[in-house]
C-alpha cells in the first residue's frame, strides 16, 4: 500500500538533526561519485542515479531548513 500524503510529513527534528541528515545525505553522494570510477558502467550509472537522489534530498532538506529559519525570524520579530 502506497504511503498518503500525510504519512509523508517531514518527522519533527531539530534544526540541528536535519543538518546533521543534509551533510549525511552530501557525504554520501560523494562516495557514491568516488566509488563509480572502480565499476563498470552499468554499475556506474546506478551509483550516478543513487547520488543524484541522496543530493536531491539533500537539497530538499536545505530547503526545508531556509524555510524553517525563516518562520523562526518572523516569529522573533512578532514576540519583539
Amino acid at each position: 500500500m502506497a504511503p498518503t500524503p500525510p504519512d509523508l510529513a517531514a518527522p519533527d527534528l531539530a534544526p540541528d538533526d536535519w543538518r546533521r541528515l543534509r551533510d549525511a545525505l552530501r557525504y554520501q553522494g560523494r562516495d557514491l561519485h568516488h566509488r563509480s570510477y572502480a565499476v563498470d558502467s552499468r554499475r556506474r550509472e546506478l551509483l550516478w542515479e543513487e547520488m543524484d537522489r541522496c543530493l536531491a534530498l539533500a537539497d530538499r532538506i536545505e530547503r526545508h531548513l531556509e524555510v524553517v529559519g525563516a518562520l523562526d525570524a518572523l516569529d522573533g520579530a512578532d514576540a519583539g
